[in-house]
């Protein structure tokens, strides 16, 4: 066995600033929760963070070191702290920031680092562990792709997914197509990549089979651990067919990352007026953010249509 080794989030809390993890040793599931300051996207402090704590999961072969004692993470659950928010996608403003300047490697770096994010929660990071994502709220552009890269989805009622990349001439480039159309077949997932307009809601994406469950509102995290625990008890045989669907369909990093090249070359030919409609997501982003903080005060659980932000 690996050396065990203390897991930063676990111990010192003021390791990681947009992340949070705690640890449930009678579910041996690590909880990863999104926090990200001061928007509710993958800006690259998150980004960072998310690869640095997952990294050490992986490099020590899901072994941690919890209150001082060495466990075995058999499962791992992605979510958010934003109350209405998964996550609203990629740092739009990193990308007028790149491309603007010219800027190629940058974005490039950026997508790669994703990218590299997402391919190594989809492998269980290299230790067989079972990953879960728990979708509260929007989850839009790269939101999405986080999600679709755990092997199950758990999405409450109320939730929203989808893809705005549109409405700016470009396309999710960091794992939209790769893993929807694993999941639903290409023409279904084009349908979906290429509908920017306003989210699909949860029970949408469930029937056409994005989705593996749909809960009530609120009571998320409580399915996520009667999966676990019925998981815990089949474990040899779920722990078997997560390696065979990945052997009939498997991904690969450098699928990933030829994707996010073409992306690139795609963003750095946007012109003006693409990049405007960027800064109005942006700045979407932030009226989402504080809607559903002020909404979640009031205990307004009215979802807000994305037109509707972005028009406003």
């Amino acid at each position: 066995m690996n050396a065990v080794v203390d897991f930063p989030a676990l111990t010192s809390s003021h390791k990681y600033s947009q992340l949070r993890l705690d640890f449930d040793p009678a579910l041996k599931t690590l909880f990863s929760w999104m926090a990200p300051r001061p928007r509710a996207c993958f800006s690259q402090a998150l980004v960072s963070e998310i690869g640095k704590s997952e990294s050490l999961l992986e490099l020590h072969q899901g072994w941690i070191s919890h209150n001082g004692t060495p466990q075995k993470v058999e499962y791992m659950v992605f979510g958010s702290e934003i109350p209405g928010v998964f996550n609203l996608g990629g740092d739009l403003d990193l990308f007028i920031g790149a491309i603007t300047r010219r800027d190629r490697a940058s974005l490039s770096k950026y997508a790669h680092d994703c990218v590299e994010n997402i391919f190594r929660r989809h492998t269980g990071f290299g230790a067989g562990i079972g990953t879960f994502s728990l979708v509260q709220g929007k989850a839009l552009g790269g939101g999405f792709e986080c999600a679709l890269a755990s092997d199950v989805i758990v999405a409450e009622k109320s939730a929203t997914l989808g893809f705005p990349e549109m409405l700016f001439n470009l396309f999710p480039g960091m794992g939209a197509l790769t893993f929807l159309a694993r999941r639903m077949g290409l023409r279904q997932a084009e349908e979906i990549i290429t509908s920017p307009q306003e989210p699909f809601s949860a029970r949408t994406l469930h029937d056409m089979g994005a989705i593996d469950f749909v809960v009530d509102d609120g009571d998320g995290l409580d399915a996520i651990r009667d999966l676990v625990r019925d998981r815990q008890r089949r474990q040899g045989a779920y722990r078997a067919w997560r390696l065979a669907k990945q052997e009939y369909q498997p991904v690969r990093l450098d699928e990933l990352k030829r994707v996010t090249d073409v992306w690139v070359d795609a963003a750095m030919r946007l012109e003006a007026r693409d990049l405007r409609m960027m800064s109005r997501l942006v700045r979407a982003q932030d009226r989402l953010a504080k809607a559903a903080l002020e909404a979640a005060e009031l205990g307004d659980d009215e979802q807000i249509p994305l037109a509707a932000v972005v028009n406003g």
